[in-house]
């Protein structure tokens, strides 16, 4: 049903391209996934993307044994790294850190790609 006011009603929907990832991942972080995964290199991160926050994106990590996701499987330093292949534009050439701060650490990451981002470090755009 046209409603009238649209030019158009065909919708375009861009599909971004997806690319071959690469990204880094510091000493700090290593030691801290090294603990979380012990001896158990069978899972792998996975490094998500989820729409929201207040950029517009926010960074997703999570340790999988397994997923349904399409994704790209890195090797960094003997862990499985899982990247989605829609969201490999976003996640090209990131760095995953770990900061220690005084109410607590966590994961950092590092988006050369991200037009801003949140004092959080948690979301960007």
């Amino acid at each position: 049903m046209d409603c009238g006011t649209c030019p158009s009603d065909t919708v375009v929907v861009e599909v971004p391209e997806q690319v071959e990832c690469a990204l880094t991942v510091t000493d700090s972080a290593l030691k801290m996934l090294s603990e979380a995964f012990a001896e158990d290199r069978s899972a792998a991160l996975l490094v998500g993307v989820l729409s929201g926050g207040c950029s517009g994106y926010m960074y997703d990590l999570q340790i999988v044994t397994e997923t349904d996701i399409d994704c790209q499987e890195l090797n960094i330093e003997g862990f499985r790294v899982l990247v989605p292949n829609a969201v490999s534009h976003l996640l090209n050439g990131i760095e995953i850190d770990y900061v220690d701060q005084l109410m607590g650490g966590g994961f950092k990451i590092n988006n050369p790609n991200a037009d801003r981002s949140c004092g959080c470090g948690e979301s960007f755009g």
